[in-house]
């Protein structure tokens, strides 16, 4: 069992080196946590939180995974291998949206917005602190990791090839 989870977090971070928008995701879903925990969200408001960030991550893992296996049984250009490309960004992007819906219901309300401006008025240095942490999120997101074009074969690439 233990070399079971060793594999899956193995896994994770072959994902988080090799993946520009899993690294997104990531950044998102801190910066989300952050925001549920200045905010004091209900029990139930954070397990949908959890869940969402769940399906997201998970979603965009599968897609990686799917990815990667079409990469390799397939190399060459394949109308079909881009559409199951597309699909499994498609579900990726159909996780986001609906978390995005569900972050929108749970956060912009008039408790949860008064609590989070009430800290950064009662907080200001750390309120700083976490606004001066979003460079370096879009640094560690978007900087190019050494393995990035060796592991990768970015569905973004064939794009031209495709179309």
């Amino acid at each position: 069992m233990r070399r079971s989870f060793l594999f899956a977090f193995r896994g994770v971070l072959a994902c988080v080196r090799t993946e520009r928008n899993f690294r997104i995701h990531l950044a998102a879903s801190f910066y989300v946590l952050l925001a549920s925990a200045l905010a004091g969200l209900t029990a139930n408001e954070w397990a949908l939180v959890l869940i969402c960030i769940g399906a997201v991550t998970g979603a965009e893992l599968f897609n990686t995974a799917l990815e990667k296996l079409c990469d390799t049984l397939h190399p060459g250009w394949s109308t079909g291998i881009g559409m199951v490309k597309d699909f499994t960004a498609a579900a990726v992007l159909m996780s986001a949206m609906t978390s995005a819906v569900i972050g929108g219901i749970i956060f912009f309300n008039n408790e949860k917005l008064t609590r989070v401006v009430s800290f950064v008025k009662d907080h200001v240095v750390l309120s700083i602190l976490i606004f001066i942490s979003l460079p370096l999120a879009v640094f560690l997101v978007f900087r190019r990791y050494g393995n990035d074009n060796k592991i990768s074969h970015d569905h973004d690439s064939r794009t031209s090839e495709r179309r």
